[in-house]
């Protein structure tokens, strides 16, 4: 613990407005309105089966004359965990439009999901991602209205604890970073 007294005059300065400064901003982290969830009061977080399948990313990456999208399987392994797998969508024209070819998917890690909350058009599934190289992170696994699927990194513990900082957090993200279903 930092002991204010045994810092020089020059130092203490310094060292107090950034203690002060820290804490200005981590009280500004701590939501100043009500954690209110979206939508008004919580619903029953739909189960897993929800987020499995096959899902294609919105947004299209164009190079040259051709264009790509991130695919994106779900596989149900237990009953609170899935397989992250992904692959590409390869389009020989510039538009992300026409027939395809899949490279991949490719097992990313596995997600073991801890609790869900919902409301009627956003449900969370707070959980760890364990990546095939051993690394775990916080993740967030959002459906919007049970048709548009988007993931939050997080931290462990959650940095997003609540749906309202998870429904804020979405505000940020492009609709293009999220995915839709695949539908052969």
């Amino acid at each position: 613990m930092l002991i204010f007294s045994a810092l020089s005059g020059r130092v203490r300065l310094p060292a107090g407005a950034m203690l002060v400064f820290a804490g200005l901003v981590l009280s500004a982290c701590g939501g100043g309105g009500g954690d209110d969830p979206p939508d008004g009061g919580n619903v029953p977080a739909p189960s897993l089966t929800a987020m499995a399948g096959d899902w294609v990313q919105k947004g299209c990456v164009k190079m040259g004359t051709q264009s790509f999208k991130k695919f994106l399987r779900a596989r149900i392994t237990g009953q609170n965990t899935l397989d992250h797998d992904e692959g590409v969508l390869s389009f020989s024209g510039g538009d992300c439009a026409g027939a395809s070819v899949l490279v991949g998917p490719t097992k990313l890690g596995t997600v073991t999901f801890a609790r869900s909350e919902a409301t009627q058009s956003l449900a969370a599934h707070w959980g760890v991602f364990l990546a095939v190289t051993g690394t775990r992170s916080g993740a967030i696994w959002t459906l919007r209205s049970g048709s548009q699927l988007c993931l939050l990194g997080d931290e462990i513990p959650s940095i997003q604890p609540s749906l309202s900082a998870v429904s804020r957090s979405l505000a940020t993200v492009p609709a293009d970073n999220c995915f839709a279903r695949n539908i052969p």
